[in-house]
């Protein structure tokens, strides 16, 4: 007997037995008979919903070993996009990459540029260039779904890369370096009431999306460097959040996250002047204990409570032109402990972004930005959060964050794309007179000492080296810009997947705030190449985000 055989007779007794309850219920049966005969109805229809479930992986099984069904990949033709395993659907994702990156100054990074510590003068290895090549940004991904009811859906999502550089991680003979943790979240649909709810590791919900408000439609750039670009607000943490959508065209969201906190110290005082504190430096970051999971190595910052984000999102047309806009605000906790007290301040933003094809099919603008206090641990520039006020509270910086581009779809295996992106940090001083001394603080500060910016430190001046102590230079930064291009083209398709080759140039300004001897600025000139291949991601399969 096969399998819709058995499943049809199933079907027959669960019928049978539903046209006898009401019967019985006026019968003579007693309450027990009844309660056992409704026992056995249920069981029956979960066996029945198996049997379908078996039958439809046998049936993709099936299709998959008979090649007038599903063509072999031996025919050069695409097989089944997903495996199946009980009720589940699974798609492998992701790409083996190769990739270089060239930098006119030398900075000791791989694929990701920290652009907040782009070399100025004084930095003797910056007066070189550098050359790197990676494998490391390779990124194996898995994707699960299955189905609870026909309203309610399952989704769990992974993916990690090569990027992460432990205590003992080194570019020395085996180049030997450790997975980190990207994403790791899951979502459930609730079709019925436009319900979503995920949780976990994922793209922060100031991130930029392409459609509506879930982590798996979050926007970047298209730039191979894995920090993206000053201007690009953007993170990956660990939180949860509810999304309502209204016909899928109107949403709204809220999340709550688990973010850090940057410090900036004081600069160097120039001649005359102390910098902060008038007495202990207080504490920001601080240890972890050991064995609490955390990398003792590493400080971390004071967080007493997440992150707060609200979003509403509209996806709509006009004129045939598809249109994303959103908006959100951005509410947080920013904690320190000085003199014996805790402080704390608030911080928070607010921004939005625009993604819209001007030209279906060929043209796509998109647009973000944000603006507010303490949020620079949300921009790609990596500029500071905070520094610290004379009573030792944290002070927030202010800051604004924007990027715009435009990405022409030349053929369908060619795009080109060009944007442009910044993050402007606010002037914030302190100074206070005790007695005698005058202290200075706060962030970009006219009093800071910028005399040695423009001074090789390991150069000589009268036989005299040009030591940051003798010559310092504060240099902290202002603003942060850049201008980008590169195109990316698929080079093969099929049944063994995709191959694409991508390049990209970057000029990069970094400013810093003038002080005593100047207004230092460090630039940087990028090329970066990338060559990936997504085995799993061929002309029926799922698209594997680029970046």
């Amino acid at each position: 007997m096969n399998i819709t055989t058995r499943r049809n007779g199933i079907k027959t007794s669960v019928c049978l037995l539903a046209l006898l309850l009401p019967t019985l219920a006026y019968a003579d049966s007693t309450a027990e008979e009844i309660r056992l005969l409704k026992a056995r109805l249920k069981q029956l229809e979960a066996k029945v919903n198996e049997q379908e479930r078996t039958a439809k992986t046998q049936k993709v099984h099936n299709n998959a070993a008979r090649p007038e069904l599903a063509p072999s990949a031996a025919a050069g033709l695409p097989g089944p996009d997903h495996l199946y395993f009980k009720g589940l659907e699974i798609t492998p994702a992701g790409f083996f990459a190769m990739e270089t990156v060239y930098r006119d100054h030398w900075m000791g990074a791989d694929v990701n540029t920290p652009f907040q510590n782009i070399p100025l003068g004084f930095q003797a290895a910056g007066h070189t260039s550098e050359w790197r090549a990676t494998a490391r940004s390779s990124r194996p991904a898995l994707m699960i779904k299955a189905d609870i009811d026909k309203q309610t859906h399952l989704m769990a999502y992974g993916e990690v890369d090569f990027l992460g550089a432990s205590q003992t991680a080194n570019s020395n003979t085996s180049n030997s370096y450790n997975l980190r943790l990207r994403q790791a979240y899951g979502n459930v649909d609730f079709d019925e009431y436009g319900l979503h709810v995920a949780a976990g590791q994922m793209w922060s919900m100031i991130t930029m999306n392409s459609v509506g408000i879930r982590p798996d439609t979050s926007l970047q750039p298209p730039v191979i460097d894995h920090q993206y670009m000053p201007g690009y607000n953007w993170a990956r943490q660990p939180g949860i959040r509810i999304t309502k959508d209204f016909n899928k065209e109107f949403w709204a969201a809220l999340s709550l996250e688990s973010s850090a906190t940057t410090y900036a110290m004081p600069g160097a005082p120039f001649v005359g002047t102390t910098a902060l504190p008038v007495y202990a430096t207080p504490i920001l970051l601080a240890t972890p204990a050991g064995g609490g999971l955390f990398n003792p190595a590493n400080p971390y910052s004071f967080t007493r409570m997440p992150d707060m984000i609200a979003k509403l999102a509209w996806d709509g047309s006009l004129a045939d032109h598809k249109i994303h806009i959103e908006g959100f605000g951005l509410l947080r906790d920013v904690t320190d402990r000085a003199y014996w007290g805790n402080h704390n301040q608030w911080g928070g933003a607010g921004g939005g972004g625009i993604v819209v094809q001007v030209i279906p099919k060929l043209l796509d603008f998109q647009a973000s930005g944000m603006i507010g206090n303490g949020i620079g641990n949300y921009g790609a520039g990596g500029l500071p959060d905070a520094t610290f006020q004379l009573s030792g509270a944290p002070q927030l910086i202010n800051e604004r964050i924007a990027m715009a581009g435009l990405t022409l779809h030349a053929t369908p295996q060619t795009d080109l794309y060009a944007f442009a992106g910044g993050e402007f940090a606010g002037k914030n001083p302190q100074w206070n007179a005790v007695g005698n001394t005058l202290y200075v603080g706060g962030y970009g500060n006219q009093y800071y000492n910028n005399l040695g910016c423009g001074f090789e430190n390991d150069a000589a001046i009268n036989g005299v080296a040009t030591t940051a102590a003798v010559f310092p230079c504060s240099g902290q930064t202002k603003s942060l810009r850049q201008l980008t291009g590169g195109i990316w083209h698929t080079v093969a398709q099929g049944a063994f997947g995709k191959i694409r080759a991508g390049a990209q140039y970057s000029y990069t300004v970094r400013d810093a705030f003038a002080g005593w001897g100047g207004t230092p600025r460090g630039t940087e000139n990028m090329v970066y190449t990338s060559l990936r291949y997504y085995p799993f991601d061929g002309p029926s399969g799922v698209l594997a985000p680029t970046k």
